[in-house]
């Protein structure tokens, strides 16, 4: 087998399977992207991120010398808008600064919670 663990290579996909996808590699050897590893979405229909004949970039995650097939991953390959929004979320939330408790305006909540309370009981029939 001529590719490493880690390796980034093109292939061609062959067939598509409710599991996965097959890949023809470049050096004519044989992969499979599992399902879960297509995308970081959810993913109910291989087809709809890969189709035959499609030429694609995957990363080998896994070599089963054993049956001459290469574990492949899409996902770890292309990064998605989804990964990229939880990158900006969490770099964003560092920047924000949080109001002091003396600085709060609790004036709504103090002039309404003894009538809510009210409600409530009135609402749900206790007294």
């Amino acid at each position: 087998m001529e590719y490493h663990v880690g390796d980034i290579v093109s292939g061609e996909v062959t067939g598509i399977q409710s599991y996965g996808a097959f890949i023809k590699l470049s050096n004519g050897e044989q992969g499979l992207i599992h399902i879960s590893e297509i995308s970081t979405y959810f993913v109910k229909n291989v087809s709809s991120f890969v189709q035959v004949g499609q030429i694609i970039k995957v990363k080998i995650i896994d070599i089963l010398e054993d049956k001459q097939l290469y574990r492949l991953s899409l996902k770890q390959v292309t990064p998605t808008l989804r990964q990229n929004v939880r990158q900006m979320k969490s770099s964003n939330s560092k920047k924000r600064s949080k109001i002091p408790l003396d600085q709060q305006d609790y004036t709504p909540l103090k002039n309404n919670l003894a009538k809510w309370i009210e409600e409530g009981k009135t609402k749900y029939g206790r007294s």
